[in-house]
């Protein structure tokens, strides 16, 4: 039912958490398939393999109505043909995991599998700060024994409180449904420790781009936020790495982490949402409507909340007034 991630690792080390967008309903937010549409179809083909419902695309706070219309959003080859796709099983307890997956495999086997290649579903621990390695082994070790999909490992000690030892995923990575390990928490001590045998790493923390992939970094991909804007640095990146280019490619790495720094910390001043949700959605919103983006209605969080515009206004300060190369040069017109 799931294709190998591990065998796409040499062939694409770029995986996005993407976005979720809204619609005004009722008072609240509803999913928009088309405005995700949209934002999908302007980052590829720069990025072709997606984290749905994600801690960026809100996996925490959706209910699963919500979800399921996500993954039906996959099943569009005019958007998704041609991807890989993970989807997020993000819940506090092993019960609610379980049940969340067990609707999401009635789901695919009734109405079909997604239109991009499935590649399982991402399982933080327990949402539990005193939960010691004992209990978060079970509760990997419950879902794979629950459920039939693969499973990638998602370390976020920033929501669930807890952190999973290199022995622990060692022990976890010997399961053949194991298939991928993703850290956000920007410790990278899982990774360091050395490589899983058939487990695919990808890095979830922003910073240090090039730095953190192989062979001078522990990890054969990243799992970014920030593709969701970011897509075509991050895949320039990849390229000179790939041709030998590391030195160039630090460079750019290290003017995305300045630029993502300063959007993360304007958007660390909204007082609802994740900032990683925040920060892309309002970069987004000034990719989708351009110039005029304070004569548009802002872009709607999982709350139903709107952003506000001071946090628009820093993204355009912050991305807005970059040169790009035009098209034809100023000498030239």
């Amino acid at each position: 039912m799931s294709s190998d991630p591990r065998n796409t690792a040499a062939d694409d080390p770029l995986w996005v958490p993407l976005l979720t967008h809204y619609r005004p309903s009722g008072g609240a937010a509803a999913v928009d398939a088309t405005r995700t549409a949209a934002h999908v179809r302007s980052i590829r083909p720069a990025v072709n393999q997606f984290l749905i419902a994600g801690s960026t695309g809100d996996g925490w706070e959706i209910g699963l109505d919500a979800f399921l219309q996500l993954v039906d959003a996959t099943r569009s080859a005019d958007i998704f043909g041609g991807s890989r796709l993970l989807f997020g099983a993000l819940r506090p307890t092993t019960e609610q995991v379980v049940e969340w997956v067990g609707a999401l495999e009635r789901d695919l086997a009734d109405r079909g599998p997604p239109a991009g290649e499935l590649a399982g579903i991402a399982v933080c621990p327990p949402v539990d700060p005193n939960a010691n390695q004992d209990t978060i082994r079970r509760h990997f070790e419950t879902i794979l024994a629950s459920t039939k999909l693969d499973v990638a490992v998602y370390q976020l000690p920033q929501v669930t409180g807890c952190r999973i030892d290199a022995a622990t995923m060692v022990r976890l990575a010997e399961h053949p449904r194991v298939t991928m390990f993703k850290d956000t928490s920007g410790e990278d001590t899982v990774a360091r420790a050395g490589r899983l045998p058939n487990v695919l790493l990808v890095r979830g923390a922003e910073g240090g781009y090039v730095e953190a992939l192989r062979p001078s970094g522990p990890y054969d991909g990243w799992l970014l936020s920030t593709g969701n804007v970011f897509g075509k640095l991050l895949r320039r990146m990849i390229e000179l790495h790939r041709d030998g280019q590391t030195r160039r490619a630090k460079e750019l790495s290290g003017v995305m982490t300045g630029l993502v720094t300063a959007l993360f910390d304007a958007a660390m001043e909204v007082p609802f949402g994740n900032a990683f949700s925040n920060a892309n959605r309002a970069a987004d919103h000034l990719r989708a409507t351009g110039r005029g983006w304070r004569d548009a209605a802002p872009p709607l969080t999982a709350s139903g909340n709107a952003l506000p515009p001071d946090l628009l206004a820093s993204a355009e300060d912050i991305l807005g007034y970059l040169p790009a190369v035009p098209e034809r040069g100023y000498l030239a017109r």
